[in-house]
């Protein structure tokens, strides 16, 4: 512990005059000087004595830390060396007072290493800031909690507070419960301003919470400038000691170091932008009114449609460097949108007007990065809720899976939206409870056994004709045939089915058909899908 904190622990008044060669020097222990430890002085002890027993003078090697109790001089050998420092207590000092708040400052201190030594440990355990804020209520022996700036809250430990019997309960239970400050309280703060009392405070605030009913300890969390959350601990097991307020300055840096190894705080459209739209990300059902107090908070005002877009890398993902030099690349079609690094993808929510939609521009944008990165992309079908994203990213994330398995990972397709390949997802979840196999017209079928027998290829003929929209001429072209070739196979194909192919009924019944195969195995087109 350096030597001025210690000296600034003396009783108030008790400090006469000083004489510091080196007041930052840390010192670990308190004793009385004798003369028979003058031939062993340790530089790390802090000597109570009188001026009798101080030494002529010190080894250049050595140096000396003393509290002098009858106030006489040194002798002057002593007080020219420059590896000494004095500090006299002034007449009528209480010495043991004065020992005895130098002893409880160490005590102090050994505290606070051991409390620290906790956070660091729970910190590097990679459990993450919920475990962090648990470990540092059980350390410090009252309540925690941590809120961000829109008042949302991101990790507590209430500990054992009593059930309903005090109004820092029933708050804070009711608050925890609604994951959010309640409105009660967010106009207390607001009205008392305290946000900006916490940020021009220069440690810990401290205050009478009248909502809570109790005392509380408040500090920042500053990344790169940015408040990215408030810290608060309040009074309830035990009053605040100094020892709590230098541990909760630590505690604070800790969580700005949590807050920063969570892949939220990456690439982002502003870290609280991104933070808000991890929260959306994760939560099935959050609340309306909560979320719309945030994009306030925010400053963010969707538009009337929004689209989920997620960019997926194969393997292990985007780091946090890719997907930022990713965000970059995408900036022309990123403006009025949030976007985050969300397990291990770049996740966007894009907001356009009714009039702009999702435009050629922005997909052209799209496909052009994705091309340039080895990535695929998944995007939503419109929405108008924001609160609607989780839903929205689960449609992104389907549009990749079901679209790439669709052309079996080898067509030419990068971007894929949910719209275009939700009956892949329809097919699948009627699998799980009735054989697709079902689903075949049994004409289809019939064509795909005379196939089989005559080594026929009128499938394939049939599936082209479909995909272009029954254009003998379109279909003859990609399947590379003479006009005549394709009217023949078209009259065999008929024959076989014993159906109208002009009747959209059935044109409907046999793309199903064809979807139900694909999707069993049972027939794999060599026309392209997509």
């Amino acid at each position: 512990m350096r030597l001025d904190e210690l000296i600034e622990r003396l009783p108030e008044g008790s400090v006469e005059r000083t004489k510091l060669s080196d007041p930052g020097c840390d010192v670990y222990n308190v004793a009385f000087l004798t003369s028979e430890a003058q031939g062993e002085l340790r530089g790390d002890v802090l000597y109570f004595t009188d001026s009798v027993v101080l030494p002529d003078n010190v080894c250049a090697c050595s140096s000396l830390s003393c509290v002098v109790v009858d106030g006489a001089n040194a002798p002057e050998k002593l007080l020219a060396q420059d590896n000494v420092n004095l500090v006299w207590l002034s007449q009528g000092s209480n010495l043991f007072a004065c020992y005895n708040a130098i002893q409880l400052a160490f005590l102090e201190h050994h505290e606070l290493q051991g409390i620290v030594q906790r956070l660091l440990a729970a910190h590097f355990s990679n459990h993450g800031l919920q475990y962090l804020i648990e470990e540092a209520a059980s350390a410090l022996g009252n309540p925690i909690v941590v809120v961000d700036p829109t008042y949302h809250y991101i990790a507590h430990h209430l500990g054992n507070l009593p059930e309903e019997e005090t109004r820092l309960a029933q708050v804070m239970t009711t608050e925890i419960a609604n994951e959010t400050i309640l409105e009660e309280a967010v106009a207390y703060i607001r009205d008392s301003r305290i946000d900006s009392q916490i940020a021009r405070s220069k440690g810990p605030y401290e205050q009478y919470n009248t909502i809570l009913c109790c005392n509380t300890m408040t500090l920042a969390v500053m990344v790169r400038g940015v408040c990215l959350a408030h810290v608060m601990m309040m009074e309830h097991q035990h009053p605040f000691s100094e020892l709590d307020r230098e541990a909760f300055v630590r505690l604070a840096q800790f969580v700005g170091q949590e807050l920063q190894k969570s892949e939220v705080w990456g690439p982002t459209s502003g870290e609280l932008g991104s933070y808000f739209l991890e929260n959306l990300l994760n939560d099935r059902s959050p609340s309306a009114a909560v979320t719309r107090r945030r994009l306030k908070a925010l400053n963010f005002h969707p538009k009337s449609q929004l689209y989920a877009v997620c960019l997926h890398a194969p393997g292990e993902g985007l780091s946090q460097y890719q997907a930022e030099r990713i965000a970059g690349q995408l900036r022309p079609v990123l403006h009025h949108s949030l976007y985050t690094r969300h397990h291990q993808q770049l996740v966007a929510i894009l907001s356009r007007d009714a009039e702009e939609g999702f435009s050629e521009r922005t997909e052209r944008k799209l496909r052009e990065v994705a091309a340039l990165n080895g990535l695929t992309v998944g995007v939503s079908n419109c929405y108008h809720a924001i609160t609607e994203t989780r839903m929205a990213y689960e449609q992104a994330r389907a549009a990749i899976h079901f679209g790439t398995r669709m052309q079996g990972g080898t067509g030419p397709s990068i971007l894929f939206h949910y719209c275009d390949v939700v009956y892949v997802q329809a097919l699948e979840y009627a699998g799980r409870h009735l054989s697709l196999l079902s689903l075949c017209h049994p004409a289809l079928l019939a064509l795909m056994d005379y196939d089989e027998s005559h080594s026929g290829d009128l499938m394939e003929t049939l599936y082209c004709y479909l995909q272009s929209a029954s254009s003998t001429a379109r279909a003859a072209q990609t399947l590379s045939l003479h006009k005549n070739t394709m009217l023949y196979r078209l009259g065999r194909i008929k024959e076989v089915l014993g159906i109208n192919l002009e009747d959209g009924e059935e044109l409907f019944k046999l793309q199903v058909s064809f979807r139900a195969l694909m999707s069993l195995g049972l027939f794999t087109p060599r026309s392209p899908l997509l």
